[in-house]
């Protein structure tokens, strides 16, 4: 990690011919995805991203612009280092991350917050449409007419991850799998694809204080995963992390959603899959890398099967 600072002060000097005053780390460090770094200038703050990951900053380098209308995130250099390495250079946002604050806003505070998630989702869903799905590559693409099938053949894929390492015997996990299968004829026929975040939540998702109109939504950050896929999936993250903890938010987000993209009863009949497939999904990969993110997505597929029964209080209204 120190090389990655002494690069930063040589990258920020050779742009900006400006002092580094303080550098920061963000984000999860250990989990060796990416390094980013608030940078702080004598005139300006920055953000850094190192990626270790392929096609992570060729996605970002691709999305972010297309949401320059709607979300304040600007790419202002991008490089790389002598090694490979990738960067990119970020403007600093103001604001704090919805993760730090939320437990301190009030029900009415969450529920005005959720529809401007739902709406500034719905504007990165509505930007494109495709008839295919997959990566921004084109050789990593297929017809969505071959959605069903990938899906269930990525979810056996999972499910034998998990077998992999002996983790099929854990009550919450052998569960799952078992309801996952029953729900394979409920995968939603795919019509089109489109821009899929496949990382929003309160880490990656800022808010204001603005003295006029109170908190408020400010951006959404960190677009490295995005690709051409089921837009359900986003939604289904924010309910794994806020909604079915709080289904009063439900509601409130779908007012900001539907009113720039419509939803039919595909959602709701994909709702139940979907759930249980984002634990199994999580589960498949997290043990090797941090154990607490592991028993908490356990501890999520323990509270989803105690909900299994009543599953139909958290559909989106129609």
């Amino acid at each position: 990690m120190e090389d990655r600072i002494q690069e930063t002060k040589r990258i920020f000097f050779n742009l900006y011919n400006d002092k580094v005053i303080e550098i920061l780390p963000c984000g999860n460090h250990e989990l060796k995805r990416n390094l980013v770094y608030h940078v702080k200038l004598s005139s300006e703050h920055y953000v850094i991203k190192f990626f270790y990951k392929p096609l992570k900053r060729d996605r970002e380098i691709n999305i972010i612009p297309q949401t320059y209308e709607f979300n304040p995130l600007r790419i202002l250099y991008q490089g790389e280092l002598v090694d490979g390495t990738e960067w990119i250079i970020y403007n600093y946002i103001e604001g704090w991350l919805l993760d730090h604050i939320i437990d301190d806003l009030d029900l009415d505070q969450r529920r005005a917050i959720f529809e401007e998630v739902g709406m500034k989702l719905a504007q990165l869903h509505s930007l494109k449409t495709f008839d295919y799905f997959g990566d921004l590559s084109s050789d990593k693409q297929s017809s969505c007419d071959a959605y069903k099938s990938f899906v269930i053949d990525d979810t056996e894929r999972l499910i034998k991850n998990i077998n992999m390492q002996d983790l099929s015997e854990i009550p919450e996990l052998k569960k799952a799998i078992e309801i996952i299968r029953s729900e394979y004829t409920n995968i939603r026929c795919l019509q089109k694809g489109r821009y899929c975040h496949r990382d929003l939540d309160g880490r990656n998702i800022i808010i204001k204080m603005d003295l006029e109109r109170g908190l408020s939504l400010e951006a959404f950050l960190d677009f490295e995963k995005t690709v051409i896929y089921n837009e359900y999936y986003d939604i289904v993250n924010l309910y794994r992390r806020y909604f079915l903890e709080e289904p009063k938010l439900i509601p409130h987000f779908f007012k900001g959603y539907t009113s720039i993209i419509n939803i039919d009863d595909s959602f709701n009949k994909e709702l139940r899959f979907n759930l249980y497939r984002l634990g199994i999904d999580i589960c498949s990969w997290s043990k090797t890398l941090s154990d607490k993110f592991f028993e908490h997505t356990i501890a999520y597929l323990n509270a989803l099967i105690y909900k299994d029964e009543h599953l139909s209080d958290y559909y989106l209204k129609l």
